[in-house]
């Protein structure tokens, strides 16, 4: 049965592309190859290529496995978007010779993942035979995400979450838990309470909603 090699996972920050990398390798039973496209651009040049190399090397050492790159635009923008250096052209040469196939790597599954899909070079995007897109949570799910952290958290929350699903709109789950759980969990722990309340939960959205319109405009662009 045909199974993609070469499989992209795109959406916005915090969707849970790495989770989902994650959990493909738990439920498959097979070690998992994590690294950030930033870490291959290195002082000199050659030293992403040789790193990608390796990565390749260990990885068919333990065959079958999946080797997540993300941040894949961090080294693999268009030209439009950006002239390569020589040290990132070398990476993504290295990096394309592995995504062919070339050193005949059967049992290794390449996940790439990129915010930005439309901005990758286009020779590094066709050799992904699938592409995955994530997307922000819609109501129902940002409901259940927080009721899960709901679960997780330290002090109870005594609030009425479903008046939040509106409120977190365009928050993706990690934002639900990072930029408005854990705030008002702390803000409650600072207040030396035994609980989270709407209190809590109305001052962190407060703040995230100033903090937006207080953003320089060019941010939106």
């Amino acid at each position: 049965e045909w199974a993609p090699k070469n499989v992209l996972f795109y959406g916005p920050p915090g969707t849970g592309k790495t989770l989902m990398a994650r959990a493909l390798a738990t439920e498959t039973d097979v070690p998992l190859y994590l690294i950030k496209a930033t870490e291959l651009i290195g002082e000199h040049v050659g030293d992403g290529a040789k790193q990608i190399e390796q990565l390749y090397s260990r990885a068919l050492e333990d065959k079958p496995c999946i080797v997540f790159i993300d941040e894949l635009d961090a080294i693999a923008l268009s030209r439009q978007y950006q002239s390569l250096r020589g040290d990132v052209s070398e990476v993504v040469n290295a990096l394309l010779t592995e995504l062919d196939g070339i050193h005949d790597n059967d049992g290794v599954v390449t996940i790439g993942a990129t915010n930005n899909p439309e901005m990758l070079d286009s020779a590094i995007r066709s050799r992904f035979e699938e592409e995955i897109k994530f997307e922000l949570p819609k109501d129902k799910e940002r409901l259940k995400i927080m009721e899960l952290y709901r679960k997780k958290m330290p002090l109870e929350i005594r609030a009425d979450l479903r008046k939040y699903v509106e409120k977190t709109k365009g928050m993706s789950g990690r934002d639900i838990k990072e930029k408005f759980l854990k705030p008002a969990l702390h803000r409650a722990i600072l207040e030396d309470k035994k609980y989270v309340d709407e209190r809590d939960l109305d001052a962190v959205l407060a703040e995230l909603n100033k903090s937006r319109r207080e953003a320089p405009l060019h941010l939106y662009r």
